[in-house]
């Protein structure tokens, strides 16, 4: 197989880990940014050194080191650009480790249009004053049959928007205020929701038996929930009226430029 993973941060990072010694051998990396030094205490496989380094790079040669006979092609790129995300359709396998609302927008409308399976997580950490109220976690296969994240309204459409715009239109737009703040993260609730997506992607790939496609992950009181999203039967995304299955008839919601 195959397999995409965009984004190779605090969870793509660990995903890529975690399947390199699985025994996959052929990787998309896809990821835009460099290593900062911040991100050092939650990026497998970087160090010191490999500060302002692009990560795909830095996650290539951690996976070589895994399984020496690993091939990996990189894009140091964005999925927003629809150029990218288009050369995801000849993989086999997604995972989206992104923190952006419009990657995961591009993503889930790709997972139904091309009929790639595409398995989207995320960690929330939210903090006031010096206290932890939330941590949550969620990992979610999108394919033909399962609810999109556009079914279950994960998506929040104003930061879809923001996301889609260049740096221009940005610059122009004066509904946008403010900059954006990079949230808390901990590598091992990163590593929890990266474990729970390959062990799904092992569900669907090699059988093994674990059934939910949806699992959301209470971080303080421990539990993980199993959960169902009902199609939308006219859904934009994942529906016969919408872009399931159009693969080049439909465009992707991304930049083109």
């Amino acid at each position: 197989m195959r397999v995409g993973i965009v984004g190779l941060g605090g969870t793509g990072s660990v995903v890529l880990e975690q399947l390199a010694h699985l025994g996959v051998n052929r990787f998309l990396l896809v990821d835009p940014d460099v290593v900062d030094r911040t991100n050092l205490n939650r990026l497998i496989g970087a160090s010191e050194s490999d500060v302002d380094k692009p990560k795909v790079e830095v996650a290539a040669t951690h996976a070589k080191q895994i399984n020496p006979r690993t091939q990996v092609e990189t894009r140091l790129g964005s999925v927003l650009l629809a150029s990218v995300a288009e050369e995801l359709v000849d993989t086999d396998f997604v995972f989206c480790c992104t923190d952006s609302q419009g990657s995961r927008a591009v993503l889930n409308q790709f997972a139904y249009q091309y009929l790639v399976p595409v398995i989207d997580m995320g960690v929330a950490i939210v903090a006031a004053n010096g206290n932890i109220s939330h941590i949550a976690g969620r990992t979610q296969m999108l394919s033909p049959g399962l609810g999109c994240l556009v079914c279950g309204d994960l998506l929040n459409p104003e930061a879809v928007r923001v996301d889609l715009l260049t740096e221009f239109e940005r610059a122009a737009d004066p509904y946008i205020v403010g900059v954006h703040e990079p949230a808390p993260a901990v590598i091992s609730l990163n590593a929890t929701i990266a474990s729970m997506a390959v062990t799904m992607f092992l569900s669907a790939a090699v059988g093994v038996p674990s059934h939910a496609r949806l699992i959301n992950y209470n971080g303080i009181t421990g539990i993980t929930r199993a959960a169902v999203i009902s199609q939308h039967p006219t859904c934009i995304a994942c529906s016969l009226r919408g872009a399931l299955a159009r693969a080049n008839e439909w465009p992707l919601p991304a930049r083109l430029s």
